[in-house]
């Protein structure tokens, strides 16, 4: 059985949106055109024209500027659903690599293991550039560096860990790579309907918003239920069914364990 096996399932949100501003982080609807000499009105600045370039949106693809919301994860070896935030990462991370599970997501190798990888080299920068100041003592500064070091080589044991993770969305595209960006065929909300599991509770885009505007419960409620929703996705694939896509084409998927090493198999 899958029960107890040393398998984590799991989803993060960011803090902002792919639309926020880069260079604040705040809405769009935030910014103020100031205007120019001759009428003419120049680009969104931050905050009321305060220096700066104008209002370019951080994009998905810029993860530590994105930032980390809430996280969750199932643990098998424990049947529980954990939940993490930026302060816990560290410490939850550091857990994994020393347990050395199996990380299940749904693209997950393309986005919240780059995102949670960045914060944690974003924050031994950050040590490094706030703890060595002139006048410490050297035994301080050999501290600080030794801790940034730490955090480094954690990052690569964390990456050692994601390359080895099962992601139900890139095994869904290494067998069908043309198909691989077609829209309702191949997301999490799309599957999820086609095999019974309802739709998400919310969006991707969404939940920042609502981490933003105060309303927690949300943001962490659908990202709990993607989890749920990944989990039995691959628990699908486990019992070596297909799983239906979202035109209700069923496609079969690696197997995330060897015949020899799967949880399922008995002694």
């Amino acid at each position: 059985m899958l029960e107890r096996g040393n398998i984590v399932v799991i989803d993060i949100e960011t803090l902002r949106s792919a639309e926020d501003c880069g260079s604040c982080g705040a809405r769009e609807s935030s910014h103020v055109r100031a205007p120019m000499v001759g009428g003419h009105l120049e680009a969104l600045r931050c905050y009321a024209g305060s220096p700066g370039p104008g209002f370019q949106p951080i994009g998905w693809g810029n993860h530590a500027a994105l930032g980390l919301s809430i996280g969750c994860y199932y643990e098998y070896a424990d049947s529980r659903c954990h939940f993490f935030d930026v302060y816990t990462l560290e410490e939850m991370i550091r857990g994994w690599v020393k347990k050395q599970p199996l990380l299940v997501s749904f693209n997950g190798i393309a986005f919240d293991f780059p995102l949670m990888q960045g914060l944690l080299r974003e924050q031994a920068n950050r040590v490094g550039l706030n703890d060595v100041l002139a006048g410490q003592e050297t035994r301080t500064i050999d501290r600080t560096a030794d801790y940034a070091g730490a955090l480094i080589a954690l990052c690569d044991a964390f990456a050692g860990l994601v390359a080895r993770s099962y992601d139900v969305l890139a095994e869904i595209w290494k067998v069908d790579p043309q198909r691989k960006f077609e829209r309702g065929l191949n997301s999490l909300d799309a599957i999820a309907q086609a095999n019974g599991l309802g739709p998400k509770l919310s969006h991707g885009a969404q939940a920042p918003r609502d981490w933003q505007d105060g309303r927690y419960a949300s943001a962490i409620n659908y990202c709990q239920d993607d989890v749920y929703k990944t989990k039995t996705l691959f628990e699908l694939v486990c019992a070596g069914q297909p799983i239906l896509r979202g035109d209700g084409q069923p496609i079969g998927l690696r197997l995330p364990f060897p015949a020899e090493e799967s949880p399922n198999a008995t002694p």
